[in-house]
């Protein structure tokens, strides 16, 4: 049964609203549409790894979760994807890299190899992963359950693997190998029955944290006068749709609609600080009445704090860094 389903990162997120805020002139954007890239990718051989997913109904109880972020012994641990069958739990680490990749042993490396035949060592995915088991063995021993847990790593189909001299003792496998492979699983030993998986997952599912970010224009040391402020038109992703007669208007396709000032929300907060006044929203999205932006802000997921002139707005659910 899946409990947690995998939403668009917010690192992703924020690269997208970036590069529609920020001129295309800018001297950061082309080191930002590289990381877009990266994270466009990575994203994409995740949704490609949940799709092959689907296909995994197996008849004893079980539980998947995608993009688990969980904290123990004061360390966050995040988890691309997550299966519990009753004798065990799967951590799978989903991968999807550009260029053909070298797999060698003694020591173990991942080699990234470029058509024009350079070579750059990438970070290890397998201690990444022996990393997160510490961690959830540990979260799990504090709950008083005991129960093996084995690693996965996953690279997109169309992905170039090479080993050499031999495999490492990491299951490496695609996409589309993953049902077949968690089919394959012995499940004799039963520690966890129906109900404790259920109870298991929903507790996760409590205990996650939506996994935040820094601004954006910090991270990459960006002037915020450089944002380009504005309403985005959902339909015709152009910036500058106008408040008239209660809706949002725009003068490019005529759509029209009540809520989109909430994206524009959200990419304050991705893009430029963890809080919004009253004055900031007007100043982002072009409204001129204050009384008409304070309707505007509490019909968002925003929680004020202070009163009057020192009142300012959060997240219910946080987009700023830890």
């Amino acid at each position: 049964m899946l409990y947690k389903k995998r939403t668009m990162p917010n690192e992703l997120k924020g690269l997208l609203s970036l590069t529609r805020r920020l001129p295309a002139s800018h001297e950061k954007q082309s080191e930002i549409q590289k990381e877009l890239y990266q994270y466009k990718a990575g994203y994409e051989g995740e949704q490609e790894y949940d799709k092959y997913m689907t296909e995994f109904t197996p008849a004893y109880p079980h539980a998947i979760l995608h993009d688990l972020y969980l904290k123990q012994n004061g360390f966050y641990f995040q988890i691309d994807s997550l299966l519990i069958t009753p004798s065990e739990i799967v951590v799978t680490e989903v991968k999807n890299y550009s260029y053909k990749t070298v797999i060698t042993s003694s020591p173990t490396q991942f080699i990234k190899v470029y058509p024009n035949g350079d070579r750059k060592v990438v970070r290890n995915p397998i201690v990444e992963v022996e990393r997160k088991i510490h961690f959830l063995q540990q979260w799990l021993k504090s709950r008083n359950i005991d129960i093996p847990i084995s690693g996965l790593i996953i690279f997109k189909h169309d992905n170039e693997i090479e080993f050499q001299n031999s495999e490492p003792e990491m299951k490496i496998a695609f996409t589309y190998e993953a049902p077949s492979y968690f089919r394959e699983l012995n499940v004799q030993n039963e520690i966890l029955k129906k109900q404790m998986i259920a109870k298991l997952s929903r507790e996760m599912l409590q205990q996650h944290k939506e996994y935040t970010i820094s601004p954006l224009t910090e991270k990459y040391g960006i002037d915020i006068n450089d944002i380009t402020p504005g309403v985005i038109c959902p339909n015709c992703d152009r910036i500058g749709m106008q408040w008239a007669k209660k809706k949002w208007n725009c003068a490019h396709c005529q759509h029209s609609g009540q809520t989109e000032h909430q994206k524009a929300v959200e990419d304050w907060f991705l893009l430029i600080q963890p809080k919004m006044t009253n004055r900031e929203f007007r100043y982002f999205t072009k409204i001129d009445n204050r009384h008409v932006a304070r309707g505007l802000l509490a019909k968002t997921n925003l929680q004020v704090i202070g009163e009057r002139k020192a009142a300012h707005y959060i997240f219910k659910k946080e987009f700023a860094a830890q």
